[in-house]
């Protein structure tokens, strides 16, 4: 019974290990760049990533839910839609206690109700080192209880045998037998209340066993509960009474026919077999072959079988007939050397036991794995006069364990190696003995527009293809080549032994990727008329002894990407220039979302004038004065900014700053009549909330909203314009003012200028800069002029130099200016210095 119970523990700690690796894997994916950096964006591509993280959970049916979050609790991604990126779940138990504990690494929940699932749950959730590519603190795995109800269906069960499987709150997981839908028992989730039951559970520890009248089925039995190692749950293992009874009175019936018959054959044949067994050795064997019900042989102080029980014959396939009398020997599998027995024999000797794994022989030839424990039995004087051993088929467990490694290890639809056992084949290879010089090479292989495949054919269509695919790619492949697939339509080749010689080691790999990329063209026609789906190839060169296994990873994978934007169809090899660039994008990105808080940016004022060279106001400009880098140019930090949706933080952050500065203007009789341009970027404008940001900005700072002019791009009407036009109507009914920047740029239609309320144009510089040389730029600054007076609209001309330029455009009607002629973006101290110089000149 306690023997049954640990082995069902065992087969709980193996299915734990399942989710041991869901969350291993979810750590990768947090640190890897090869399955993140998919485009231009540094930023994630979640939607990619949350596709990974639902195939992976609709694979593997114990898995219900996947999940990175940050250190709040807040979703950073997960398999679910239900959870959008930064859905806040910080205030769940799973999240909570680690916070009220921050040493804790690791922790798993008893069976609880999930109301998002609608049933019972279980959630493993584990710290992670650091945040990763992707800034997640946490990785968790949600599990349905079903999968241990699997794992105990696993264990063969004995009339009268029950098994129960429970939390540390004594809640019911899953049991054997399961009740009947309609019954009064127990049903997963509820807990126990009958009190010896209680008193068995919290003795689990100290391996107690008690005879109690089931809350479950009311069977008298005999109870024991084994704890699962390292998690919250118990096994609880019972044997009816009434049936251990059975077995008792058959053996009393046989012991009383034998006593009878040795009546008859006379006293001396019967002390002789007293003589030869022992009343006491006899009492001894008894108490250890019936203390559990797993396979039990008995054998003498040399080694000759004397008894066996039931579970003997149907492990072995032997009766005991036919082994009695016969060395152990009989069930070697041959799996075992003499080294291996010497060693087993040596311990029992010097110890009276001995445990562990080994290899047996079925009577029908089959080969398995059994738990073997052998014990000593001795006389009063310490000699050995028989030994007990007990075993189980752990046959069901290797397999389990076999099937885990096959999960860790190769993906389940091709049979390939994964992206696990890549990394380790990687890191091994700077440990062969080859010499350090040899040259190896991985290539990276993504499968073009391959999405269309699933969309117009279906997964099973897909997954057909994929696994023809792996077939041709696989005979392109010398026997040394390790082919893997990655995840999606990702695979990756591994060719080693390329020589010494980095030159040549190059050209076999082109030769590879040219075969590859053939193999794939002329094998796909079969699948499907309709579509030709072709790949691009990255790859990357390397020495054994320089092997890192990521770094190669984010390597081929941004030739990968080079390939892709290249056309596609085609392979690229590594160039370090492209990878110290993407480092510094990836430096740059980061020290950029730390920018605001640490006080880096600062506010620049670029005077805008009248014709008399009067100040009108400012726009404001953004400067990055970096601790290390000096000052950034807006050209390097804006464009990286608005991929990545920090420009929303950062117009914020500049709009509530430009009208700090209107509002303390507003005090100050000669800067009150100021206007202050601010650049507001089509992202910023987009967003639902935009109006309420500007109207709170503004009550919060107290700045005339007359005074701030928004200046916007013609890219935001390109599609959304009536929605642009309702909050532009919004905002100016507030008091604020529109100025349409760098007009004459972008892909215009002028049907859109007289619906939009728009206070002035903003030629853009391009044109004033060549105002005097270029035909063609002087009538478009002409026309535009003439355009924003028929449409009663300010107009004023950016990047003005020169004298020369400026009475250009006085003589064509400009009145306001903006440029380096006028003043330079500077500072604010400096911009109210000249201030001060043109109100004293215009008094």
């Amino acid at each position: 019974m306690a023997g049954r119970a640990q082995l069902a523990a065992k087969w709980i700690e193996a299915t734990f290990s399942l989710s041991d690796m869901a969350l291993e894997s979810l750590d990768e994916l947090n640190n890897s760049s090869l399955l993140i950096l998919r485009s231009d964006a540094v930023d994630p591509d979640y939607e990619r990533l949350e596709s990974l993280l639902a195939e992976r959970r609709d694979r593997f049916h114990f898995l219900d839910q996947l999940g990175l979050f940050d250190a709040e609790g807040r979703v950073v991604l997960t398999s679910s839609p239900m959870f959008p990126r930064g859905y806040d779940l910080g205030g769940l138990p799973h999240y909570r206690i680690f916070r009220e504990q921050p040493a804790l690494e690791e922790w798993v929940s008893g069976v609880y109700w999930s109301a998002f699932a609608n049933d019972y749950r279980i959630m493993h959730v584990r710290r992670l080192a650091d945040g990763g590519v992707l800034n997640a603190s946490f990785a968790s795995v949600m599990l349905a209880p079903q999968v241990f109800e699997e794992a105990l269906l696993q264990l063969e069960m004995r009339r009268g045998e029950s098994l129960a499987l429970i939390d540390s709150e004594a809640r019911l997981l899953s049991r054997r037998p399961s009740c009947a839908e309609n019954s009064d028992c127990l049903k997963i989730g509820e807990p126990f209340t009958h009190p010896e039951a209680l008193a068995l559970i919290a003795g689990g520890l100290s391996g107690a066993r008690d005879r109690i009248v089931s809350p479950v089925d009311e069977m008298d039995r005999l109870f024991v509960a084994v704890p699962v190692e390292g998690r919250p749950f118990m096994v609880v293992a019972g044997e009816s009474v009434a049936v251990l009874l059975e077995g008792w009175w058959e053996r009393l019936w046989a012991l009383a026919s034998a006593g009878l018959l040795v009546a008859v054959l006379g006293a001396l044949v019967l002390r002789h077999y007293l003589t030869r067994l022992g009343l006491a050795a006899s009492e001894r064997i008894a108490a250890t072959a019936f203390e559990g019900q797993q396979g039990m042989v008995i054998t003498d102080a040399s080694g000759r079988i004397l008894r066996t029980n039931r579970a003997f014959s149907q492990i072995t396939g032997y009766s005991e007939m036919e082994v009695v009398g016969h060395s152990p020997g009989l069930l070697a599998s041959g799996q075992h050397d003499k080294a291996f027995y010497r060693q087993m024999w040596q311990c029992l000797e010097q110890t009276g036991s001995w445990e562990g794994e080994v290899w047996n022989r079925r009577r029908s030839g089959e080969v398995y794995p059994e738990r073997l424990t052998i014990n000593a039995v001795r006389d009063d004087q310490g000699r050995v006069t028989h030994y007990v051993g007990s075993f189980s088929d752990i046959s069901q467990q290797k397999a389990a364990e076999e099937e885990a490694r096959q999960l860790a290890l190769f993906d389940p639809l091709t049979g390939l190696p994964n992206r696990r056992q890549l990394l380790d084949r990687l890191a091994a290879l700077a440990s062969e003995s080859l010499p350090g010089d040899y040259h190896g090479a991985l290539v990276l292989i993504d499968l073009d527009h391959f999405r269309r495949v699933n969309d117009l054919m279906g997964h099973q269509r897909g997954d057909q293809l994929l696994q023809r695919i792996t077939h041709e790619l696989r005979h392109q492949l010398r026997e040394s080549d390790t082919l893997s697939r990655l995840g999606g339509d990702e695979f990756a080749v591994l060719l080693e032994e390329l020589g010494p010689d980095r030159a040549h080691a190059a050209y076999i790999t082109e030769r590879i990727a040219t075969k590859l990329l053939g193999a794939l063209q002329l094998a796909l026609p079969g699948i499907s008329h309709s579509l030709q789906v072709t790949a691009s190839l990255g790859i990357t060169l390397f020495r054994y002894r320089d092997t890192r296994s990521l770094e190669l990873l984010s390597q081929a994978d941004m030739a990968l990407r080079e390939a892709k934007q290249g056309g596609r169809n085609r392979f690229c090899f590594f160039d370090p220039l492209l990878q110290a660039q993407l480092h510094h994008r990836l430096r740059l990105e980061a020290d950029l979302r730390q920018a605001i808080s640490l006080g880096q940016f600062h506010p620049y004022f670029q005077p805008q004038v009248d014709s008399e060279g009067h100040i009108l106001g400012a726009e404001v400009l953004l400067r990055w004065e970096h601790p290390e880098r000096g000052m950034v140019s807006p050209a390097e930090f804006i464009p990286l900014a608005e991929e990545n949706r920090q420009i929303i933080a950062i117009d914020r952050w500049v709009l509530e700053t430009a009208c700090r500065q209107l509002a303390a203007w507003a005090a100050r009789p000669e800067a009150r009549d100021l206007t202050l341009a601010v650049n507001l970027s089509a992202q910023h404008f987009h967003e639902a909330d935009v109006v309420k940001q500007v109207r709170d900005i503004l009550i919060k700072t107290g700045a005339p909203p007359s005074r701030l002019k928004l200046e916007v791009t013609e890219g935001l009407f390109l599609e959304r314009l009536d929605e642009a036009r309702q909050k532009m109507l919004a905002l100016k009914a507030l008091g604020v003012r529109f100025a349409l920047d760098d007009f004459g740029t972008g892909f215009s239609s002028l049907s859109y200028l007289n619906r939009l309320p728009l206070d002035q144009l903003k030629i853009d510089q391009s044109f004033v800069r060549d105002v005097l040389e270029d035909p063609a730029s002087a009538s478009i600054v002409s026309s535009t002029i003439g355009l924003a007076e028929s449409l009663d609209l300010e107009v004023i001309a950016e990047g003005v130099e020169t004298n020369a330029q400026r009475d250009w455009l006085l003589s064509h009607g400009c009145r306001r200016f903006q440029g380096y002629l006028f003043g330079r973006p500077q500072p604010l101290d400096e911009f109210e210095i000249s201030l001060s110089h043109s109100t004293s000149n215009s008094v």
